[in-house]
Parts: structure tokens; sequence; C-alpha cells
């Protein structure tokens, strides 16, 4: 191929290369060679050393580096232009490659202005470590993510961290050394000259904008996002990086940077979603609507079918969808904290918070359009997204692009409808309510105007029950939470009474539910954002109605959590069953995406997280309970599921933590497994249950295991049961290990295999039958799978072990005495206890014969099974059977009532507990 002809497709579109070309001959031969090669930040780098003076790392004086960094531009803008009308750069390599050009030339200039300002004051030093003190330049937007167009300007940010002086002769203070800093930065990199310019700068970002200090202390800018941060700032925020920039060889920014990103995280990202913002966020929506519009006002006749960043189904609208779901969710979501667009976009749709197809499509536009923009770019030189008017630009833009004009024309019309359509529900894409078809909001139904007169409107919803609602709503109002509240939400409070009033009143239990949302009221008053919603979103009010007015336990689940409110704007999914394997997939990336400014875990961070996740998905499963879409049994199967995903996950977080900071790369997995004994071991727990688990090893080759895994059960305790901001995840019982609490923590696989078949006592024999491998090595959990088939299948004397199962019975009964004339559906005789004292029976005298009853298949089925081998009639299996799921239907109501112990009128359950005492009777007998 000639060399005219590698050329000649960029040459027919850009009148800039053409120009270049004209001007300086010897740059053809040296763009031919150069674009035979990607263009990367190292080879950016290569290319700076070779235009610099000199050698080393020296900073150039301001005239060279001026010169030297446009020059480079030239060389990036050129190469990946030609590369990419040629088809051999894709958009990220282009987009990569003026971030790195941004990155070095701000760096540079910062390195060159800094050093010639601190020869004539001295250099700015940290007031608490004595050594120089560095300038934190953000880059916003594009180049904060990464993603920079080819023609772009700059959106930069500059910072630094506590106030002070120089030390030299001619002092300066910190705030007017930066400001020089950042004035005399600007003309080198923006000004334009003889050899062109680098980037055009924009400060405007900075709080206060235009009227603000060009610098701002990290003191000023945190006071300045807590009182007057607003939310499309938070948009501004979200793409914000730090450029690495380094002017004193001895300088350590590190504390600066920890407490940037302290700043900037929770104001970006916050964990509740303040509900008060959606309005701001819808505000900003129409801004980018209506952006274009200001900015065709100076150029007549630009209308949105031409501009293709500003107008309909444009690049800022996609921008803004992605955007919008990272502001909503990123806060309990840490995997959606991504500043490039791509990796966001990819991000949530790993996450399930947009559909594969909509994002797939979504990134097809997004590189499509991309690609228009930088040919457009390419043409002149110009920072510009307008389609050419003209027939024979547009033949030459689509030709540029390896186009036909008509395949052009379909393509960039079908990718801007999607774009566009997707723009306007992108509130309802991003679960946070609906948007109609002419793309303005469907604004949520508003609640009841406040009543003239409150006690008017209680008398006519509840009747008889006015009174004492009137004395609950006094005290509501009277009490320091409401009356310590901004002014604001006071009123906010007020004007849901009526609603409340209104939406109890067509319950079942009016007063009781009435009372339940007005404490819930109380207990969130302090957060205003959970007033906004339940004021914005009536149909969430009436959720919670009919969720409280079901159980007083939900009630209160609700009050302890109420992040928990977000869930029930999204009805229809609360609804749907959990997908446990992609929930443990999300919940791996959440907690990887988890990390302090070092790269270490923020463990703090990554126990929150899994704590909340663990009341979103308990509350998911009790809203399908309170609907009647689950059954006792699937509930028990779903909600152990959730405590197995869990405790996987907390092995896989604190092994590292146990084998320290020094020991964290490439580590083994820890030859380690958890064991589940009890309600768990037979997949039967409820809401509030503690866990009873067993922590076994096998790892012959170390001296030191049994210490070490010793140590891994104390962090997972630990983990698992200490009380964070957001709760705890599990109540941990470990007296079920070999010799209970006088044993070790961390039993080896042989230790456990000796004790359980020689020493062990009958009643851990019957609690072996239901234990399970539920975590961590399988091939530790195939072990302990042997070893319970071989306890179960010991020989055992009949008599002797009746006799063993009788003495157990009568400590259970001692252990929980009942006075009352009520029946205690657990520990009483007839109960579920006895229910599995037979099954255990059965199971570990029989199993011999009858290996079918070794698998851990829950009491219903072992009954069942136990008849089929002739052990039990086939009607006292089926009855027991019956009554043991009403037994835990029965406990499963009264705990949602709120009741300490699962006991009934002495009048009821009568039959059930007659057929599991003559099955005791039967097999065990007294």
């Amino acid at each position: 191929m000639s060399l005219a002809i590698i050329l000649e497709p960029a040459l027919q579109w850009s009148g800039a290369l053409r120009r270049k070309l004209g001007a300086n001959g010897t740059f053809e031969q040296w763009l031919i060679s150069a674009i035979e090669q990607p263009v990367t930040p190292v080879l950016i780098h290569a290319w700076f050393d070779e235009l610099r003076p000199g050698v080393g790392d020296t900073a150039l004086a301001p005239p060279e580096i001026r010169r030297v960094l446009r020059q480079l531009r030239e060389r990036v803008f050129f190469t990946a232009m030609v590369r990419d009308i040629n088809g051999s750069a894709g958009l990220h390599e282009v987009v990569t490659a003026m971030s790195a050009l941004a990155d070095l030339a701000v760096a540079e200039a910062y390195k060159s202005i800094a050093g010639s300002l601190a020869e004539v004051h001295g250099v700015p030093l940290d007031p608490h470590t004595g050594r120089p003190q560095e300038l934190l330049i953000l880059g916003m937007g594009k180049l904060g993510g990464e993603e920079l167009n080819v023609s772009s300007d700059i959106d930069l940010i500059m910072l630094y961290g506590e106030e002070g002086e120089t030390n030299g002769r001619r002092k300066l203070s910190h705030h007017e050394f930066y400001g020089r800093v950042t004035q005399r930065m600007m003309p080198v990199l923006s000004e334009l000259d003889a050899d062109g310019q680098v980037f055009r700068t924009d400060l405007r970002l900075r709080p206060d904008g235009d009227s603000g200090p060009l610098a701002w202390s990290l003191d000023a800018l945190e006071n300045y996002l807590v009182t007057q941060g607003r939310e499309w700032e938070r948009y501004a925020w979200l793409k914000s990086r730090v450029i690495p920039c380094k002017a004193f060889p001895d300088s350590d920014p590190t504390g600066q940077l920890e407490q940037l990103e302290s700043l900037r995280t929770p104001f970006v990202y916050r964990k509740y979603f303040d509900f008060d913002a959606l309005a701001a966020l819808r505000g900003l929506r129409e801004r980018i609507r209506q952006d274009w519009q200001r900015r065709a006002l100076a150029r007549t006749g630009v209308d949105t079918i031409h501009n293709i960043k500003l107008g309909d189904g444009g690049i800022r609208e996609i921008e803004f969808i992605v955007q919008l779901n990272q502001l909503i969710r990123g806060g309990r979501m840490p995997s959606l904290q991504q500043r490039s667009l791509l990796s966001a976009l990819h991000a949530q749709k790993d996450a399930g918070v947009i559909s594969s197809e909509v994002a797939d499509t979504l990134e097809a536009a997004y590189c499509f359009l991309r690609r228009v923009e930088h040919r457009l770019q390419y043409r002149e030189d110009e920072q510009t997204h307008l389609l050419p008017r003209d027939e024979d630009q547009r033949v030459g833009l689509a030709r540029s692009m390896g186009m036909t004009l008509s395949d052009f024309d379909t393509r960039l019309s079908d990718h801007r409808a999607f774009v566009e359509q997707n723009f306007r529900n992108a509130f309802r894409l991003a679960g946070m309510g609906g948007d109609d078809d002419n793309g303005d909001d469907t604004s949520p139904t508003h609640a009841e105007a406040p009543c003239s007169n409150l006690a008017d409107h209680i008398r006519l919803h509840l009747g008889t029950q006015a009174p004492a609602i009137c004395q609950r709503v006094d005290a509501l109002m009277d009490s320091h939470r409401i009356r310590s509240l901004p002014a604001t939400s006071r009123k906010r409070v007020e004007s849901l009474l009526p609603s409340i009033i209104s939406i109890a009143g067509q319950t079942k239990q009016a007063q009781e539910t009435t009372i339940r949302l007005l404490t819930l009221v109380e207990n969130i008053a302090q957060r205003s954002a959970y007033l906004a919603l339940l004021a914005e979103y009536p149909d969430t009010l009436a959720r919670v109605a009919r969720i409280v007015s079901a159980s007083p336990w939900a009630s209160d689940y609700l009050s302890r959590y109420p992040l928990l409110l977000d869930s029930l704007i999204e009805w229809h999914s609360l609804l749907e069953p959990p997908d446990f394997q992609q929930i443990a997939k999300q919940l791996h990336s959440e907690l990887d995406a988890c990390t302090l400014p070092d790269g270490q875990p923020d463990i703090e961070q990554q126990m929150n997280l899994m704590r909340d996740l663990q009341h979103q998905i308990t509350f998911q499963l009790l809203a399908q309970d309170l609907e009647g879409v689950v059954t006792v049994e699937h509930l028990a199967d779903r909600l152990s599921a959730l405590a197995d995903t869990l405790l996987a996950e907390t092995i896989h977080r604190v092994w590292p933590l146990v084998q320290g900071r020094k020991s964290r790369k490439n580590l083994t997995p820890p030859r380690f497994a958890i064991i589940a004994y009890g309600k768990l071991g037979g997949k039967e727990i409820g809401y509030a249950s503690d866990l009873d688990l067993v922590f076994l090893y096998d790892d012959p080759g170390d001296d030191e295991a049994g210490e070490i895994y010793a140590k891994l059960g104390r962090r997972m305790s630990s983990w698992l049961s200490t009380m964070t901001s957001s709760g705890r995840l599990y109540e941990i019982d470990l007296r079920l290990r070999p010799d209970g609490d006088a044993g070790l923590l961390a039993v080896s696989v042989e230790a456990f295999a000796e004790y359980q078949t020689k020493h062990a006592w009958a009643w851990e024999h019957q609690a072996i039958t239901r234990a399970r491998f539920v975590a961590g090595d399988p091939e530790i959990g195939e072990r302990f799978d042997r070893i319970r088939q071989e306890v179960m299948l010991l020989p055992r004397d009949p008599q002797s072990f009746k006799a063993e199962v009788r003495g157990m019975r009568e400590k259970i009964i001692a252990g929980h005495p009942n006075p009352g004339p009520n029946f205690d559906v657990k520990h009483d005789r007839g109960g579920m206890v006895d229910v599995e004292f037979i099954t255990q029976y059965l199971v570990l005298c029989h199993a011999r014969q009858h290996p079918v009853l070794l698998e851990n298949l829950g009491n219903i089925t072992l009954l069942r099974l136990a008849a089929e081998a002739g052990l039990i009639s086939d009607d006292l299996a089926r009855l027991a059977g019956d009554a043991y799921r009403e037994f835990r239907k029965s406990q499963h109501a009264l705990r949602l009532q709120g009741a300490e112990k699962a006991r009934v009128p002495p009048d009821t359950l009568i039959k059930e507990r007659d057929c599991v005492q003559e099955l005791w009777n039967t097999v065990i007998g007294d």
C-alpha cells in the first residue's frame, strides 16, 4: 500500500490534517510511521520525552512546557485521527489517549508553574507533617472518567489540604500560592499561540463558580458541600478524579487524598436516597433537555436533529440515564461507583439495574454517537457536535464511518430514537416513578391536603376509636423528635396525618394500624427523605399500611430499618422470588468495590452492606409472606438460603483479615467449613432465628492450623454478630461444638470424627441428624457428610436409646416450663419437639437397615419414608406430618404478631396434639 493511500481516508475528511501536512512536510513521514502502533499512555510519555529538551524529570520552564505540550497534542490528535478513520483504533483507544494527554499536560504544567513560583516564595508546607504540600487537581466530567473527546475542554477543580504559608523569604499564604499556581497554569494549557493550544480549560465547576476562589482548601470544600452542595453538583462530582501531579519530591498527599474521598463519596453517593432530591434531579433532566436550545441561540438554524450531544437522543441523554442510576443506587451498591460511563453501564447491567437488552443497545448508541462526535471534531479540529447540513459533507461523514449516507442516517435515527425514549422514561427505568410518553413526568399522586380540623377527620374515618387516636396524634406532635425538627419537616409530618388516618381507616384493625403508622413516622422523622417518600408516593404509604396492619413484628422491623421503605416503590419486584445465585454474585461484586483510598478493604462498609442486604431480602420475603405468596416451608428454605449465602461470603471476607495485610496477596482458600445445626441445619429458620454453627478445618500441613482457624472462627463470629450502624447479621451459638463452651472454637475434622463416634452424648447424635454443611471447603463438607452417616449408622440398642430420648425430653420440658393453660406448640407434650425427637429416634435406630433415612430431608419427609419402610403406620406418619406443618404455621403466625412464646389457647390444635402423642406412645412410649 502506498503512503498516500494510508492517509487518504483521513485527508479526504479532515481539513485540519490537510493544513498540517501542507505546512510541515516532515510531519507526514513521522505520522505514517506513528500510526502503525496503538496510541497508549506509555507511548504518549515516550513522545513527550522525545520532544522535551534535555533529559531526566526536571521541570521545564513555562515557555518550554507550552511549546512541548502543544507539539505533543498535535502528535496525539492526528495519530488518533488517522488510526480511528482507518479502523485501526477503537473508541477506547482514542478517549484513553486524549485523557492520558490531558493528565500529562496538567501534571507538567503544574510542575513547571509550581516549581518556578516556589523558587521565589518557597514551598507550601503541611503544618502537621512539615513536608511539602501539593495541589490536588481534580479532573471533572469526561476527563474524570478518562473518556475525553478529541477536541474537548477540560474541567478542573483545584484543592489543597491545609491552610498555612510557604517557607521562603517572600512568604505567601497557601491560599495565595495555590491561587497563583492555578492562574498561571491556565495560559500554559489554554492560550492559543503559533503552536496552537493544548486544552481549553474551564474552572467554573469549582464551588461558587466564577465568583469563588481559584483554589479551595479541603475544609472550605467540606463546609460548602455540606451547607450548599446542590443536586447538579452531585452529578458533576460523580466523575471527579484526582490527576496524578507532583511538583515537590518529598511530598506525600495520601492524607489529603483520603480526606477528599471521605468528602466526595458521601456527597455523591448517599446511603439513604433523598426523595427530596428527586424534584431537583427531574429539574436537572429538564435543564439537559433545554441546554441545546440555549446553545443554539448563538447558531442560527441549529435544531435538535443536528446536535448529537445536546439534541434529542444525544450523548448527554445517555449520560443522564446512566448517572441517574448511579446517584440513586450507588450509595448502597458500591459496584456502581464507576467514573467511566461504559464501566458504569456494564456494572448496572451486571447488577440487574438495567436489563441486558437496554444496556447493550445504549452502549451501541453511545459508541456510535461518540465516533460520530470525533469525526465532526477531526474535520477542523474544533469542539463541535453539529452534523453538517451540506449534502456532500454528510456523504463524506458517512464515508469516514465506512457507511453509505442512507445506512448512516438509518443507524443514527434508530440509535437516537431509542436513547430519547429511555431518557424520557429515565426515572421509570431507575425504578423511581413513571414518566409519560410525552416526556413529562407523571407526578406522584399527592397526599390529601391537611384537614382544617384534623379531629373531625379522625372522627370521620375512625369513629369510636377517634379519642384514643387524637391523644396519640397529640403525643406525636408534642414528642421531642417532632418538636426538634426543622419547620419544613414538621409541616410535612402534619401534611401526612390526614392520609395516614384515611388509609389506616380502611384496614381491618384501624386503630392498631394508625398507631403503628404514627410510631413509624415518629421513628423516621429525623430523616426527612422518608417523610418525603411517604408524602410523594401515596401508593407506598398504602403498602406500608398493609404491612404494619398485618404484623406488629413487621411494623417494628420497618421502624428499625427505614431504608427498606425504598423497596416498596418497586412492589412487583418485591414480590418476585429472590435469585440467590445472582444475589451472591452481586454481593461479592459490591463488597469487592468497598475499598479505602489506599486500596485496602473498607471493613465497616462491607459489614454494613451485608447487613443492609440481609434486611432487604428478609423484608422482600416478609412482604411475600404477608401477601400469602409463599408457604412457611418455602419461606424457611429462602431464609436459610440467604443465611448460607452470607456465611459463605463472610468466610471470603474474614480470611484475608486473619492472614494479615502482608499475606493477603494470592491467598489460597482456607481449609475450613461451616456446619449448621438446629433450624438452619434443617432449613427451618425464621426471621429472627439464631444460627447454631460448628467450625471444622483440615490443614495437616500447618502446625499452627488450630490457632489460625480458631482465630478465623472468632473473627467470623464477630463479623456476623457485632452490632453496627446497620444492625447485626445473626446471633451466633457455637455451643454445639465438641465439649461445648469448653471445647476448641474450630475443630479438626479428625478430632470431630473421634469425638462424635466415641465420646458424644446421645443428644449430640440427635442433633447431628439435622446438621449440614453450608459453606466453605467442599471437600470438608463431603468428609462431614461421611462422618454424619457413620454416626447415624452406629449400632444402638433401641430400648436404651428410648430411655436416652425420654430423659432428654424431660430436660426440654423442665427447661421451658409452661405454668399457664395455653399450649406451647414447640415445647409442650404433643408439640414440635416430640415430632423432632420421634424422627431422630427412627433415623438413629433404623438407618442401618433403611439407608433412605440418612438424608437430611426434614421431619415430614422422614416420617413418610419411615412409614414406607414399615416402621410406623402410614396414617400416623401423615397425620403427624400434617400436625407438624400446622405447628410451624401457628408458631410463625404468632411470631409475626409479636408473641415471645408460641402458645395457643388450650382448645386449639387438639387433633394435631393427639396424633403426635399417639405417635410418641407408639414409637417411644413413657
